[in-house]
């Protein structure tokens, strides 16, 4: 059985890979996407196991090693202190120590969602985002009311107050195309 640590990134990854008794074997650098990386895997000869932290897509990388390896663990960032905490601190390092860990078997896991559980999870930080952008720009519009001295109306997001804040009479031109302009980020934050 190996153990293998990988320190992942976007275009380059470090893989530290130890035998039975927890010895170095190797160290690769590898250049190219989490494509490369799983490529690499599949040619080796025997069982292993593999460790890596979680960052942003690690749970279809997550399954595709899963198909290969024998175990996958992701572990947590913020709880491998022994990453964090050490003055020594590159990609190879970092790739070694995962591995020990997993030796070990001190890997502080993190649960990893199905993809449709991933999926849910998207769908409803993108509402969040969505609903927090459309609250900014209405607060941009009552400033630029306030800071044009416009009262505006309670009804304001009502289909009336829309109607109303599109022809209500700004001081400037340039005030008027700012209107406009949230006016119609608000209209697409409402599709």
């Amino acid at each position: 059985m190996w153990y293998i640590g990988v320190d992942v990134h976007l275009r380059s990854s470090a893989i530290c890979v130890l035998d039975e008794q927890g010895q170095e074997i190797r160290q690769v650098g590898l250049r190219g996407s989490w494509t490369r990386i799983v490529e690499w895997l599949t040619e080796l000869a025997g069982s292993f196991q593999v460790c890596y932290e979680a960052s942003c897509g690690y749970g279809p990388l997550y399954e595709r090693l899963s198909r290969i390896a024998q175990r996958v663990v992701v572990a947590h960032p913020g709880r491998t202190r022994l990453i964090f905490q050490s003055k020594r601190k590159n990609d190879r390092v970092d790739a070694q120590k995962l591995a020990k860990l997993l030796y070990l078997n001190e890997v502080p896991a993190v649960h990893v969602p199905s993809a449709e559980v991933r999926a849910w999870r998207g769908t409803a930080e993108h509402r969040m985002r969505l609903v927090r952008q459309r609250t900014r720009v209405k607060n941009r519009l009552r400033a630029l009311l306030r800071n044009c001295g416009v009262e505006s109306p309670r009804w304001l997001w009502t289909a009336c107050g829309r109607e109303w804040l599109a022809v209500v009479e700004l001081p400037s031109a340039l005030d008027a195309m700012r209107r406009d302009a949230l006016l119609e980020e608000l209209a697409t934050c409402d599709r």
